[in-house]
């Protein structure tokens, strides 16, 4: 699995998520191709996810922590939602209320 590949499984929480991780770590940090764009949609997306119950609140603020530290990803449309889903204790923790009412401001916007 090339990294791009990975990086995209990761980013949607797709069924090769394990795999693409172990990808990964063979890579360096300077990618080979431009940087993904990580948006609003892919960040509904992962929120839906959380709302019905596919992930945790754990696997959120793994994927926020993760989309943090790549360099090869762009996330300044959505900067701010990400930095409150890493660090939950600014949010006030991860909940059911809290996602769904992100999911609302989002919407609005």
């Amino acid at each position: 699995m090339n990294r791009k590949l990975a990086l995209q499984q990761i980013i949607a929480f797709g069924e090769q998520r394990n795999e693409a991780v172990m990808a990964l770590a063979k890579y360096g940090r300077e990618p080979d191709f431009k940087v993904i764009k990580v948006g609003v949609p892919e960040l509904q997306y992962v929120l839906n996810k959380y709302v019905i119950g596919d992930i945790t609140a754990d696997d959120l603020e793994l994927w926020a922590n993760f989309i943090e530290c790549r360099d090869e990803l762009d996330y300044s449309a959505i900067e701010g939602y990400i930095y409150a889903l890493a660090d939950p204790e600014q949010m006030g923790d991860i909940t059911l209320a809290h996602i769904e009412r992100m999911i609302m401001v989002i919407a609005a916007n």
